[in-house]
Order: structure tokens, then sequence, then C-alpha cells
């Protein structure tokens, strides 16, 4: 960045104190918009004695936190290298982007932990321990975001079928480990090496084994991948565009707003037709 840049961001940074409120937000979304300029600037700001600054830098700083957070979740959720439990409270954050990720690992761990101590080799073990945490799976569905958010998972012990048969294998060695997660008629299970079925939305009941033909394999990155889309649809659902916007820019890693150049009216505003005539919807 050239030092007259550099003077640019400093002197657009200067009216985030503005008494304007106008003035401030405009400031704030042309400084947003200049991510990649920002250098040190916000860090030399914080050092202003002007309080008013210094609370709308941590603003900034903060919608920038944000930001990247949806624009990486793509990459991290393709990389082999992330772990499932981060991924998981990835997509919680993606929901209630305002919670505390350290609170929500911190209640995360308390679970693995409690699972490292048992020994869950069989279904029934897993079973025994998913029902002892008082764990209970839905079905699947749009209409209740929180069911695939862990945070609100491991706090009001309801989840949804596919990501809690995510969980259970994670704790009980992984997708290299004896157990997987398949989707069997209208259900996800578990299932073992003998093609045995647990169904969580079941009350975690064991069934005989079943034809492989009849069990369709998910990786625990398409449960995400379904937790995510199931967010978004909620979000169209309940109309809200915020969480339109940032959950369609974690599923596709575009960090702005032109994701929404895809999306009818109302979300996309449409096109002046070229005779003059009102907008078509």
């Amino acid at each position: 960045m050239t030092e007259e840049q550099k003077e640019e961001i400093r002197r657009i940074a200067s009216l985030l104190d503005d008494p304007d409120e106008t003035t401030a937000l405009n400031a704030m979304a042309e400084l947003l918009a200049r991510e990649d300029e920002l250098g040190d600037v916000p860090a030399e700001l914080h050092e202003s004695r002007d309080p008013m600054l210094r609370r709308r830098v941590h603003q900034l700083e903060a919608a920038l936190l944000l930001r990247r957070r949806r624009k990486y979740f793509l990459a991290r959720l393709c990389s082999p290298e992330t772990d499932f439990a981060d991924l998981l409270v990835d997509v919680h954050l993606q929901w209630f982007d305002n919670d505390c990720r350290p609170e929500i690992e911190a209640s995360l761990a308390g679970f693995f932990r409690r699972a490292l101590s048992k020994k869950l080799v069989s279904l029934e073990d897993i079973a025994a321990f998913m029902t002892g945490e008082n764990l209970a799976a839905e079905p699947d569905t749009t209409l209740k975001p929180e069911l695939y958010c862990i945070g609100s998972i491991l706090s009001e012990h309801t989840g949804a079928a596919s990501l809690l048969a995510g969980l259970a294998v994670r704790i009980a060695g992984g997708e290299n480990g004896p157990f997987r997660v398949g989707r069997v008629l209208d259900d996800f299970a578990v299932c073992d090496r003998r093609n045995r079925i647990m169904l969580p939305a079941r009350n975690w009941r064991i069934f005989p084994p079943r034809d492989p033909k009849e069990i369709t394999e998910w990786d625990t990155r398409n449960i995400l991948r379904l937790a995510s889309s199931n967010l978004f649809s909620a979000a169209v659902n309940g109309d809200s565009f915020r969480y339109i916007l940032t959950i369609a820019q974690a599923l596709t890693g575009t960090g702005d707003d032109r994701i929404l150049d895809y999306f009818p009216y109302p979300y996309h505003p449409a096109d002046d037709p070229p005779d003059g005539g009102p907008p078509e919807r």
C-alpha cells in the first residue's frame, strides 16, 4: 500500500468518530469495502484518546472478523486438515454469530472428554452414552435452525439427526473407525461393520443388519454442508435478509454482497426494463 493510499484510509477512518451517525456508518462501510488496504491503521486508531473512535474501531474489527470467518468457512470445510469439531463451531457461528467461540469450544471439549472416558466400541455403547447425555434427535428440518448449532444442542439436549449421527461417529473413532453415517430410507443412521443401524431420531434404537444397497453413506463434510444449507433455508423461511446474505457468503466463500446478484427480487433489486416501464419481478 502506498503512503498516499494509507493517508486516504486514515482520512476515512477519522470520520468514524463523527457525531453524525450516518457519516460514521458510511465511513465504516467504505473501510469494510477497502479491507485489503487497511493495513495497520485500525491498530493505530486503538491508541486514540477518543472513546467514541476506539469503540467504532472495535466495531470495525468485529465486522472484519465475521467477514473473514464467513469467507474462509468454505475453504475450511473442504480442507481435510480441519477437524470436524472446529467445523461444528463454525456452523454454530453462522447462525448465532455474536456467541463467544471459546465458550462453545469449552462446552464441546467437555462433551468430548466425557466421551473419551467411556469405551465406545459398539452401537450399544454409543447409544448408552448419548442417552446418558440426554441428547435427543429430531428429523432434519429447515424450520429449527438451532438444531444445527452445537452450542444450543449441548445446552438444550436436542439436535438434528444428521448432525448427531456425525457427532456419534466422531466420538467413536471418527470416519476411519468402525462406524459410519448412513441414510436409510428417510432416516439418518449410525452403521457398524455388520450393517446394523442405530437411528438417533428413534431414541437411538438399534436395528438388525440391512442390505448395504439400502444404505447411502454420508461423510461428515456433507453433513455439515447439509447443516449450512438448512440454516440458509431457515433464513429464507424467516425472510431474514442479514442471515441470507451472511450464510450465502459462507457457503460460497464470497466475502461481499455480490452473491445476491444471483437472487430473485426482493433480495436483489429487479433490473429496470429498457423501455422505462415498471421493474420486472
